[in-house]
């Protein structure tokens, strides 16, 4: 009779699913790309589409400039971030504030701490630089390119 052996090997998992990954990028969105640290989780998602999706970040990029008439860009939600947010919340990296129509996502001294040691041990450079890119959006900046008629 052959005797079998079942091994399991590690399985690589993008660094967009890691979990410190994420909160890098929630973090950096907050505060490089929403006005006062504070977003909307639209706004969120927007970002986090422009992070992820090199397509998505070059239409959007491309429009930017007046050079696309597109008739629709729209940020794909993404439920992995949703989760990193209820972790964020949970961990005191961010916190809620209500608001008249909703809630805002607000940076905490907590996530300050977290986003200077990003700066300090150089991690995460290639979110900064994409922040840097994407620069300050507001919800009526995203407004005018998911709602665009054509």
């Amino acid at each position: 009779m052959a005797e079998l052996d079942f091994l399991q090997r590690p399985i690589d998992i993008s660094s967009d699913l890691r979990l410190y990954r994420r909160l890098a990028m929630l973090v950096i969105s907050l505060s490089e790309c929403c006005r006062g640290n504070t977003g909307s989780l639209r706004q969120l998602h927007f970002i986090n589409s422009f992070y992820l999706d090199d397509k998505f970040q070059e239409l959007y990029l491309t429009f930017r400039e007046g050079y696309l008439p597109l008739k629709i860009l729209s940020p794909s939600a993404d439920p992995y971030l949703n989760r990193c947010i209820n972790y964020a919340l949970g961990a005191e990296i961010i916190e809620q504030k209500k608001i008249q129509n909703g809630y805002r996502l607000i940076l905490t001294k907590k996530g300050e701490v977290f986003l200077e040691n990003l700066k300090e041990l150089e991690l995460a450079n290639d979110l900064f630089a994409l922040s840097r890119t994407l620069g300050k959006l507001s919800d009526t900046d995203i407004n005018k390119v998911v709602n665009i008629e054509g």
